[in-house]
């Protein structure tokens, strides 16, 4: 029996990572999602504009954009539908201590009011995109 077959035979199936793009002009804010994120297994990119947000989206594919409503320039309403331009599956959860003020355009999405607990950011993201590390599907 061919060794390299045996043991690739017996290593369990290869999980699919989610990543995560977290967006925030506040640095304590984003760093405090960052590590909490980290911590519980996810892959984390982060931009502190959008911007800077777009740009990474250029490079990366992640599963949930994670970002503030309310920042200098675009919002994180307007970011939000411009990545959905060019990431159609891109689940997001938005982030705000103005919840209030935009609960019109809030309606059938998941929104953080800050400030918020670990548990709270980790089962809104955990309800959009599943677990850290998920089986592939087949």
């Amino acid at each position: 029996m061919n060794l390299r077959a045996a043991s690739s035979a017996a290593l369990p199936p290869p999980y699919t990572v989610r990543v995560i793009l977290v967006v925030d002009d506040e640095d304590d804010v984003r760093r405090f999602v960052r590590r909490t994120l980290e911590w519980a297994g996810y892959q984390v990119e982060d931009a502190g504009d959008p911007q800077d947000a777009l740009r990474v989206l250029e490079n990366t594919g992640p599963d949930l954009l994670l970002t503030d409503i309310v920042m200098p320039g675009l919002d994180g309403l307007k970011l939000a539908a411009k990545a959905h331009q060019s990431h159609p599956r891109l689940r997001a959860i938005f982030m705000t201590g103005f919840a209030s003020q935009f609960e019109q355009e809030l309606t059938g999405s998941v929104c953080l009011s800050k400030p918020f607990t670990v548990t709270a950011l980790l089962s809104a993201v955990e309800a959009a995109i599943g677990l850290p590390r998920n089986k592939p599907a087949g």
